[in-house]
């Protein structure tokens, strides 16, 4: 890894592999690190780095910029941006798509780096003379960026669930990919405890090879999936876990180069791949030894205190809709494992309670501190989505209200509509996803939908 631009200068482009989604592009005097993730657990301490880093905060001296996918904190890890040197985070511009809400750069903007920088959806962006980089947002959160340097194009599509048609539409305004990186396995509840397999798990691969028909990259890097399910409450979850030999076994077929990284392993355009070892052989012993790996587990909650939290959130949340929509929220049985209790919320009448009932005719059972996180935080349900600690109990659910809880905690409300409607960056980023919009329309999707991971 240089630690200088000159040294730099030599190479058209440089990817080395650092942890889970992050890694470091190196392209003429441009160092743009992606997502970094090096200390601390993610999703209310229920997921762990995989392995060890191969940079840490103090690392980033030589960073130019560093580039947010999304919100999600395996990607926004804000104990890692929190934790890079005060001398370094002066010289580094932090980049995030130009959401239709501000609040993330906000959050950003507090940090204390060099700037912030809010990048044009669906066209070209310079970073200096010889290196350009292209955001596109997808879903309600999620955004890639392809990166060109002379002549050399970078994709990351990281968590980014398109369809076939959008990523060919992508793939039109990007051109020939040389290298692309892309999720390649689950990464949040999939299936009950009971369950022997999951679709989601195949649907990832399916993906993939949707991705390598559309961008038809010379090489394909798999990543963004190097961490575990790390709860006591979730580690089930790991059985389902894509493997860097299962990809492989899928995805031999493939018209080009598969190639796992493996921490501190790199590409370049000019000297190809620098591998230490196997990334294969390492891999396999991370994945073999996640048994023995720490999990986590956490003291039961009040009941008084969980039946404050989900009043305060389900106020919010229903000053933020309307009478008609919150109508169509049907109530949520929560059954309590550890408290041996239901609680209820009904977003319709405004109530949050605790009841009986039993566990058979919930809709969901989990611990105490599972619900108490989902109702502490405004994205709550979705890290709880995500963690995966809960059992899903009746399949058939009207998960209307979980869905509202999503799209206030998206900052996608009622509340002030015509003010944010006022608003040219909320059309800039409506017109940047019209090819996506009008996809989901002909395939029946919610046009705002959770992210799927």
């Amino acid at each position: 890894m240089e630690a200088n631009g000159a040294g730099r200068q030599r190479l058209s482009m440089k990817v080395t592999m650092l942890s889970h989604a992050s890694v470091l592009v190196e392209a003429g005097a441009v160092a743009l690190y992606t997502d970094p993730w090096f200390i601390g657990q993610a999703f209310n301490e229920s997921w762990s780095l995989i392995n060890t880093p191969a940079a840490t905060p103090s690392d980033l001296h030589n960073a130019s910029h560093i580039w947010i996918s999304h919100e999600h904190p395996d990607h926004l890890h804000f104990p890692t941006l929190k934790a890079i040197p005060k001398e370094h985070k002066a010289q580094i511009t932090l980049l995030y798509q130009e959401h239709f809400s501000s609040r993330i750069c906000r959050a950003l903007g507090s940090l204390g780096f060099r700037q912030v920088i809010e990048l044009p959806l669906s066209r070209w962006y310079a970073l200096d003379d010889e290196t350009s980089i292209f955001c596109s947002s997808v879903g309600t959160i999620d955004s890639l960026l392809a990166v060109r340097s002379r002549g050399v194009t970078l994709l990351n599509v990281n968590d980014c669930p398109l369809s076939p048609a959008v990523a060919k539409a992508i793939a039109k305004y990007i051109g020939p990919v040389d290298i692309l990186l892309t999720q390649f396995s689950i990464s949040s509840w999939v299936g009950n405890p009971d369950e022997t397999d999951v679709a989601a798990r195949h649907s990832v691969i399916a993906r993939m090879r949707t991705y390598v028909n559309a961008f038809q990259p010379g090489v394909l890097i798999p990543f963004a999936n190097f961490a575990y399910f790390s709860h006591s409450e979730n580690r089930y979850i790991n059985r389902w876990a894509n493997t860097p030999d299962y990809v492989h076994k899928q995805l031999k077929d493939v018209p080009c180069r598969l190639q796992f990284l493996y921490n501190g392993d790199s590409w370049s355009s000019q000297e190809g791949f620098s591998l230490r070892e196997d990334p294969m052989d390492r891999y396999r012993m991370d994945f073999m030894q996640l048994a023995n790996r720490p999990y986590t587990s956490h003291p039961s909650c009040s009941l008084n205190e969980l039946i404050d939290l989900g009043r305060k959130l389900i106020k919010n949340v229903r000053a933020a809709f309307p009478e008609i929509v919150l109508r169509m929220a049907a109530p949520i049985y929560f059954h309590v494992v550890d408290l041996g209790i239901t609680v209820l919320i009904d977003l319709h009448r405004g109530v949050v309670e605790a009841i009986q009932r039993a566990k058979s005719t919930c809709d969901m059972a989990l611990s105490s501190q599972a619900l108490w996180y989902a109702f502490k935080f405004p994205w709550g349900f979705t890290t709880l989505e995500v963690s995966g600690r809960f059992e899903l109990l009746n399949p058939h659910m009207n998960s209307r209200a979980l869905y509202l809880c999503h799209l206030y905690c998206s900052d996608i409300s009622f509340k002030g509509l015509s003010r944010r409607l006022a608003q040219g960056r909320v059309w800039r980023f409506l017109w940047a996803k019209r090819h996506e919009l009008l996809d989901r329309l002909i395939r029946g999707k919610h046009l705002v939908q959770p992210s799927p991971r």
